[in-house]
């Protein structure tokens, strides 16, 4: 299975807004080009927060014919509100992963909305999520999550690919993440490097793919 991720960032490499969401930064090409990287997988994979704070849409629309990734939605605390677009517009039933400290609060809101998967333990273990879903046969995924989940599966060596947009602005405020957020650094970061494998551009901005090794 490979994971990769997609991200846009800011050219002073900002992944939020000042007030911490991403949204009206990007372009008709760049989301043109998300739907082309999401009709080369067969499940998204997004945070909590993501949901709750983007609401996004995980329906292909620019690539015709294309078959609609599943979305998988990881839950760590609490729950999700079941009205979000993923629940209401997805061709696919999503899975959602979470612990078993909240599943029973996942059950009574979303037991009608999603698929449900359970791990053994308070927290999510990125290696045990992938070998969730190298067991349901997912070939590709498209890991769409924040910062800190992008961080936690860099950390744990488990990213092939990154789909990086660079989009024209300068926001300037210290503070804000960028594609992968902690407080520590990523063991080996500048021993474990990345390839440039593409770029290209579209409009004003520019994309770029990275392969690991």
């Amino acid at each position: 299975m490979k994971l990769s991720i997609n991200m846009a960032m800011t050219l002073d490499g900002k992944v939020v807004r000042p007030d911490g969401r991403w949204y009206g930064l990007t372009s008709s090409e760049d989301k043109t080009q998300m739907d082309v990287y999401r009709s080369q997988s067969d499940a998204v994979l997004v945070g909590k927060n993501s949901i709750i704070n983007d609401n996004p849409i995980v329906k292909i629309r620019a690539v015709p014919n294309a078959l609609n990734p599943r979305p998988v939605i990881l839950v760590r605390k609490g729950t999700l509100p079941p009205d979000k677009h993923v629940f209401e517009e997805s061709d696919h039933i999503p899975l959602i992963i979470c612990t078993k400290t909240n599943l029973k609060e996942i059950k009574t809101s979303l037991e009608n909305k999603a698929e449900i998967f359970a791990l053994d333990s308070d927290d999510i273990d990125p290696k045990k999520v992938t070998g969730i879903l190298k067991r349901k046969g997912y070939k590709n995924v498209l890991l769409e999550g924040g910062p800190k989940l992008n961080f936690s599966f860099l950390e744990a060596d488990l990213v092939d690919r990154i789909y990086l947009t660079i989009v024209p602005y300068i926001i300037g405020k210290t503070g804000l993440a960028g594609i992968a957020d902690r407080n520590t650094e990523l063991p080996g970061f500048d021993k474990n490097g990345w390839t440039l494998k593409d770029n290209f551009t579209k409009g004003n901005e520019i994309f770029l793919v990275y392969e690991k090794g």
